[in-house]
């Protein structure tokens, strides 16, 4: 992917009515280039200001693989993972990241909410404390 405001992006919509699931995917050997969000997870999607006051997503997001994705970020935020706080999204899977910033200036950073996600291998930029 190159020049691209998302790269790999699982997005929920906050208030989703009723209960459902997002298992068992796999995101493998991808390229970014200069890509704005090269991984993200938002499960608080919104493109209007009316949703922030509503209740957290009721997607749960689980079983999720990101292996061998390299490139670079346009953005100092390489990797985003915010999921529900209703349901944290559980085994996100980070394996062999390698993420550098575009402008070759700084670290790249990851910013994580409500996951639990492990990590294997290379993981540039760092895992999120």
């Amino acid at each position: 992917m190159t020049g691209t405001t998302n790269g790999i992006r699982i997005k929920t919509w906050p208030n989703s009515p009723g209960w459902s699931a997002a298992t068992n995917m796999t995101f493998e050997n991808i390229v970014m280039n200069n890509v704005t969000n090269p991984i993200i997870i938002d499960q608080a999607y919104c493109p209007f200001a009316s949703c922030a006051s509503l209740a957290p997503s009721q997607v749960k997001l689980s079983d999720i693989y990101f292996k061998n994705i390299r490139g670079t970020s346009s953005s100092a935020v390489a990797v985003t993972l915010e999921c529900s706080k209703g349901i944290p999204c559980q085994n996100i899977n980070l394996e062999d990241v390698h993420l550098d910033l575009s402008s070759g200036e700084e670290h790249a950073t990851s910013s994580c909410k409500n996951v639990r996600v492990k990590y294997i291998g290379t993981q540039i930029p760092p895992p999120c404390a």
